[in-house]
Formats: C-alpha cells, sequence, structure tokens
C-alpha cells in the first residue's frame, strides 16, 4: 500500500519531498530528483501521452528533474490537480518556461496535448482566458460572444453584471479572413481579439484562408460547462493577479472578503431566474383561467345554441 511519502527514489535516497497532491511527490536525492507519482492515480490524472514519457519503478510511474518533470508539472496545473505556490514570485515566467521546455524536448507530446485541450474546448460552452494585463475574456461557444471585464486595484471585477461584449457574426469572421490576407496585417496591427475568433468561432476551412494569424500565448483558465465556475475562476484570477492594494498574508486575509461580490452576483442571478419562472408561471396560470372562462360549459353551449336556433 502506498500513501507513505517515499523514501527511496530511482535517483537515490530521498533527502526532501515535498506532496505536491495525493499520491504525488516532488523529490530531491543528493544528486538528482523528479516527480514520482504513484502508478495507481497516474492512470487517472496523466495523458496516455504523458505516463509513456514517464518511467515505472516500484510502483511509481517517474519523471526526472529538468525536461520529463515539465510533463508532469504541466498536467498537473492543466487539470487542476497542482497550483504554482506563492514561493515562485513570478508564475507566469514559470509556467512559459514549462511550455517552451516542453515545446522544444517533445515537440509531439506537445502538439497531441493542443489537440486534446481543443478537442475539451470544443465540447464545452464557456472558456475563459487571461486576457490583456490580468483581465479575462470569457468566449461564449453557444452564444458566440466574447466577454472582456476590467478590474480595479482591489482586484474586483467592476463590470461583472455587464462586461464589455463582442457578438462574433459571419461578417466579423469573414473580416477577420479578408484582414489577415492583407499585406499590412501584422501582429502589431491585428486585434487582440483575432486569435480567439480563429481559434473557436472559425472553421478549419476559414482557418485555412487566414494566411497572417499568430498565437497568442495567453493563458487558459477553464474551460466549462458550468456559467459559476467560469465566473468564480475569472474572480479568483483577476484578484490573485490585480490585487494592487494588500500584500503577503493580508492579500490572503481579504481574499475571500473580496471575492464576496461575486457570490452575490451569483445569488442575483439565480433570484432573478426564479423571479423570472415566478413570473411566466404567473402569466400561463393566468391565461388559462382567462380561456377558461371564455369557455362555457357543454349544457350552456347546447342551450345558448338552441335559443339561437328558435329565434331564427
Amino acid at each position: 500500500m502506498q500513501n507513505m511519502l517515499p523514501h527511496n527514489s530511482p535517483w537515490g535516497a530521498v533527502q526532501h519531498c515535498e506532496v505536491m497532491s495525493k499520491g504525488v511527490y516532488l523529490v530531491d536525492t543528493a544528486s538528482h530528483g523528479g516527480i514520482m507519482i504513484e502508478a495507481k492515480y497516474a492512470k487517472e490524472i496523466l495523458s496516455p501521452e504523458a505516463q509513456k514519457i514517464g518511467f515505472k519503478e516500484k510502483g511509481y510511474i517517474n519523471f526526472e528533474e529538468d525536461c520529463d518533470a515539465d510533463i508532469a508539472i504541466r498536467e498537473l496545473i492543466d487539470n487542476n490537480i497542482w497550483e504554482i505556490p506563492d514561493r515562485i514570485k513570478n508564475k507566469e515566467e514559470f509556467e512559459n518556461n514549462i511550455n517552451n521546455s516542453i515545446k522544444y524536448y517533445y515537440p509531439e507530446y506537445w502538439q497531441s496535448r493542443e489537440n486534446r485541450l481543443l478537442n475539451i474546448d470544443n465540447n464545452k460552452r464557456y472558456i475563459v482566458y487571461d486576457f490583456l494585463i490580468g483581465n479575462p475574456v470569457l468566449i461564449d461557444i453557444k452564444e458566440k460572444t466574447l466577454n472582456i471585464y476590467g478590474s480595479n486595484m482591489y482586484g474586483q471585477i467592476y463590470n461583472l453584471e455587464n462586461p464589455k461584449s463582442h457578438k462574433i457574426t459571419a461578417r466579423t469572421v469573414n473580416g477577420l479572413i479578408k484582414r489577415s490576407n492583407n499585406i499590412d496585417y501584422s501582429f502589431k496591427t491585428a486585434k487582440a481579439t483575432d486569435y480567439y475568433i480563429y481559434e473557436h468561432f472559425m472553421t478549419r476551412e476559414q482557418q485555412k484562408q487566414c494566411y497572417l494569424i499568430k498565437y497568442i500565448d495567453s493563458k487558459k483558465i477553464v474551460s466549462t460547462n458550468d456559467f459559476k465556475e467560469a465566473v468564480r475562476k475569472i474572480c479568483e484570477m483577476v484578484y490573485e493577479k490585480n490585487c494592487l492594494v494588500y500584500k503577503g498574508s493580508e492579500k490572503e486575509n481579504k481574499k475571500q472578503d473580496t471575492l464576496k461580490y461575486c457570490e452575490n452576483y451569483l445569488n442575483c442571478i439565480d433570484k432573478t431566474k426564479i423571479n423570472s419562472n415566478d413570473d411566466r408561471r404567473k402569466s400561463v396560470i393566468q391565461t388559462l383561467n382567462k380561456n377558461k372562462s371564455d369557455v362555457k360549459p357543454p349544457e350552456l353551449a347546447n342551450r345558448a345554441k338552441y335559443e339561437k336556433n328558435q329565434q331564427r
């Protein structure tokens, strides 16, 4: 039975062990180190491609530090199993370094990951990205909109109820195809929303018509069918990245209080929905009652018909 901190590793005796999650350990030895994942958990949390890169030994799938460990870290972050700790000051740079390492040493894995995420996104309604300078963009596949949020120095979104919304129409898509083939189109002249339109609202045939679209390496926050989950992730990201008033432990202590406005907003949505359903139900009842009062019972209807015939 596992679930005990490993004392030995493929690289020697463990000198330091950090628990990244249940059954996931970051270990150091006198000479080397890496990430050890209990095999029974690895099958649940790692993609088949990642499992092939790790090597099995004594009930663990192991990822050697430097190159291989980046694969494990990438998947732990993707699956919301591990968050970059606060001891790492520049989290964005840390994640970019991981991505660049994987792209260089394991390009086939990176491509499979991109394809996998694309398939996931295609099955989800809401996709959230870290947009510009810490402000998120919420993509609604069903409504075909890009909703951009702004924030203040307290890490709060000031337009949560009314984001700057861009409707993605056939004209929008055709316009981007035309602009991207213009000789003057470049990364400097492109609109910040171009990549999101290209990635999430174009067919493969339409994408092939775009000549100069460039990939925007913006962090994906979440892909989900749950609007509430998307909003919560947006608010958490904004607070972590944009809160400039509080520092250190005070920032964490203020986090829950500051994020209450998110829950208040979601509660208001629920109440509005309930009230709307109540109003709709009352309207239906009133209509039924009115129709009922207009319909005469059979005996009265027959009597009216008889009296009418008698008058002829």
